[in-house]
């Protein structure tokens, strides 16, 4: 169990009771008790106690909510961000997402174009990127390209198709096209209190210098805020091999951003010993594809279309939890209760046969239109 594991197993914490019920029923028996009296319904004194009851037990919650602000488990947004600070771990931020931009002119001139740094380009007149350096197309040459920045952060730019990014905002003497020539990608958005919290549990295995494998997974995950998962092996001695998967289950490219990112922070001179290699790696892929056939009982005939929509959900459900970390074995068991806790009298699967994993392999579902399957009522 590593340091997150076993925080989020504490027994949860009460700093003042805030049932408002108990509350009420604390101050009517202590009034009662000190005047030797009995308050009716409607007694105008019980009326002003019951009120004022409400008033002290939002003070309660608002003290149990600043308690547990100070604890690591329960702290949330910028009283996250203070627990982080004394162990050395910053939220985050958002970063900005890349591509490729191919500038081009009608045909060859004897002289050099010059296409400037922060020469801008869109591709619906809304989100724009620029250029990051200065480049020239040279005499003979029809094009040339250079790589470009985002000017807004966030993953909502990641995906921009080849071609997409076409429209010219800073008009360039000769150049007569412009489009990026690979997809849009390394975006990311600030990172969420979750995985923030997980580090900040795992940042004391950082302190250790002689390489274990949470401080690995810990140097690995503060890499890139996109980077969900992380595994570490040794596929031979002094060989680190880090394995890594994106949030929603997303295996990263090769050479990546997020690869990128790792293999930058892992360095000799701070981040690793000296004579460790480190492999950067995509998690593995594990395809299957597999068809799912529910069933019900004529008694729930009438609920069969909502039903339906219980089963699709606890499908995607449980597809989010298998593909979401490196290493979980393929176990079609969890399908099957999901889907009968949904509603299904029973339910048949094709193709997702029990599978072990290793660390570095992840499954990936295979799309397919008619993976879900009515089978109709069974008695």
């Amino acid at each position: 169990m590593n340091n997150y594991e076993a925080l989020i197993a504490l027994p949860d914490v009460v700093f003042a009771e805030t049932d408002a019920a108990k509350t009420e029923q604390s101050i009517l028996t202590l009034y009662e008790g000190i005047t030797k009296t009995v308050l009716y319904p409607g007694d105008p004194v019980r009326v002003f106690l019951t009120t004022l009851s409400a008033v002290i037990n939002q003070q309660k919650v608002i003290i149990n909510e600043t308690g547990r602000q100070n604890l690591l488990r329960y702290a949330k947004g910028i009283a996250l961000d203070h627990l982080g600070s004394p162990v050395g771990v910053y939220r985050l931020k958002a970063s900005a997402a890349g591509t490729e931009m191919e500038f081009f002119i009608q045909a060859a001139l004897l002289f050099p174009v010059v296409v400037p740094a922060g020469t801008r380009i869109t591709a619906d007149g809304k989100v724009y990127f620029q250029t990051d350096t200065e480049v020239s197309i040279q005499p003979g040459e029809v094009s040339v390209t250079v790589s470009a920045t985002c000017l807004s952060t966030g993953a909502n730019h990641n995906g921009l198709s080849v071609g997409e990014i076409n429209r010219l905002v800073d008009q360039l003497s000769y150049v007569t096209k412009v489009t990026n020539t690979i997809e849009s990608s390394g975006g990311s958005d600030t990172e969420k209190d979750e995985p923030f919290r997980a580090r900040i549990a795992l940042a004391p295995e950082s302190f250790n210098t002689t390489g274990p494998v949470l401080a690995y997974i810990f140097h690995a995950l503060s890499a890139h805020p996109d980077i969900a998962d992380v595994s570490i092996t040794r596929p031979v001695a002094g060989t680190v091999q880090v394995n890594i998967l994106l949030k929603n289950g997303i295996i990263p490219q090769p050479d990546g951003p997020e690869v990128k990112a790792v293999e930058a922070l892992l360095n000799p001179e701070k981040k690793r010993p000296l004579n460790d290699t480190v492999l950067v790696r995509p998690g593995t892929a594990i395809s299957i594809d597999y068809t799912l056939t529910w069933y019900i009982s004529s008694s729930q005939r009438a609920f069969v279309k909502d039903i339906s929509k219980q089963i699709a959900d606890a499908v995607a459900e449980y597809e989010t939890w298998q593909t979401s970390v490196l290493g979980r074995d393929v176990i079609s068991d969890d399908l099957i209760q999901r889907c009968r806790e949904a509603g299904a009298k029973r339910v048949a699967i094709s193709g997702l046969n029990y599978r072990k994993l290793d660390k570095t392999e992840v499954c990936e579902f295979v799309f397919n239109p008619n993976r879900i399957l009515y089978g109709g009522e069974e008695d």
